[in-house]
């Protein structure tokens, strides 16, 4: 598919803890490659079903390992996008070995709760998997 998903598929490889997953697909989300997706599919105003799919993934993973009450939307993750995650990468009070998880999933809940049409995006998502899905039975 491209660079940026070779290596996160390179990332996420067999044996890497289950945290350490979890952090790397939200590191991984918070790139400029995702980014430039959302923007072309605002302008658009159609999302690719491959980066759906991506999404779509991310967040079934993303359900097995976070904690049980935390709600993981198709917005969120693209919101992750919109982040800058500089500040707690390089700044943040509880950043000794990397950001965690509890950072990426607040600021992207900022973000998200500023922009409702990277929510519609995730709406969007949501139902272009559900077809997926759906035709694949």
């Amino acid at each position: 598919m491209s660079l940026w998903y070779e290596s996160l598929s390179c990332a996420l490889s067999d044996g890497i803890p289950p945290k350490q997953k979890a952090r790397t697909i939200l590191e991984y989300l918070s790139m400029p490659v995702p980014r430039s997706w959302w923007e072309n599919a605002l302008n658009a105003g159609n999302v690719d079903s491959s980066h759906a799919s991506i999404i779509h993934d991310s967040r079934m993973e993303l359900s097995k390992i976070l904690e049980p009450g935390e709600i993981i939307s198709s917005g969120l993750l693209v919101a992750l996008a919109f982040t800058d995650m500089d500040d707690v990468k390089y700044g943040g009070k509880r950043n000794k070995g990397g950001t965690e998880i509890v950072d990426y999933l607040c600021k992207a809940k900022m973000v998200l709760a500023e922009r409702p049409d990277l929510a519609e995006l995730g709406r969007q998502i949501d139902e272009i998997c559900g077809s997926l899905v759906e035709s694949s039975f």
